[in-house]
């Protein structure tokens, strides 16, 4: 779901599976059809809305989405129609971030990572973020809300059962390495997995 530029689809690709992506941007449609050819790898794309899925009921057997929850204007709506989607005891796989972590230490770390990156003038991600998302922010209920527990919440509002929340220590012990020294000392790298089985 939210398949982008096709990251997660080809790597479940080279593993072997059969792998469908959807997205509602056709140009990241683009770049993972490019991706896949450049790997000589073969996956399914459609053009379509994660809230209403062209597929049929019980054809998966995993869905899977990166840092896709946040961004919806209507995600249980969204996680109903990829239990839809789903096979009888088929499971679900959410990565995302608890981006706007309320604790004081978080919230510190946040507000002089976006002063360093406004005096710096080099790394403007931040800034692309808050002109994109600002001015729809309230039309998303998770964007300043993701976190592991709401979406354990939301998943079992939702009818799933055995969900688990993986906080991605290694993953994020390897990005870290990756980070230059002010980039590890003013990150906030909150992601988590959280994983879930349709009855």
């Amino acid at each position: 779901m939210g398949t982008g530029t096709g990251f997660l689809a080809l790597l479940f690709a080279e593993m072997g599976h059969e792998v469908t992506g959807i997205d509602i941007s056709a140009g990241m449609l683009e770049k993972a059809r490019s991706n896949s050819d450049n790997m000589g790898l073969e996956i399914d794309l459609f053009h379509g809305d994660a809230e209403n899925l062209p597929f049929e009921d019980g054809h998966f057997d995993l869905v899977v989405s990166k840092y896709l929850l946040w961004t919806l204007p209507e995600p249980s709506c969204a996680i109903r129609e990829w239990k839809r989607v789903l096979k009888p005891e088929g499971m679900i796989f959410a990565i995302d971030g608890n981006w706007f972590d309320p604790r004081p230490d978080k919230c510190i770390k946040r507000m002089l990572s976006e002063f360093a990156a406004r005096f710096a003038k080099k790394n403007q991600y931040n800034l692309i973020f808050k002109d994109c998302y600002g001015p729809i922010r309230n039309s998303l209920p998770l964007y300043e809300k993701m976190s592991p527990e709401n979406a354990s919440l939301l998943f079992s509002e939702t009818g799933f059962v055995n969900t688990t929340i993986n906080p991605l220590r290694e993953v994020q012990e390897f990005q870290k390495n990756r980070y230059s020294f002010s980039q590890r000392l003013l990150g906030d790298n909150s992601i988590f997995l959280i994983s879930g089985q349709k009855t």
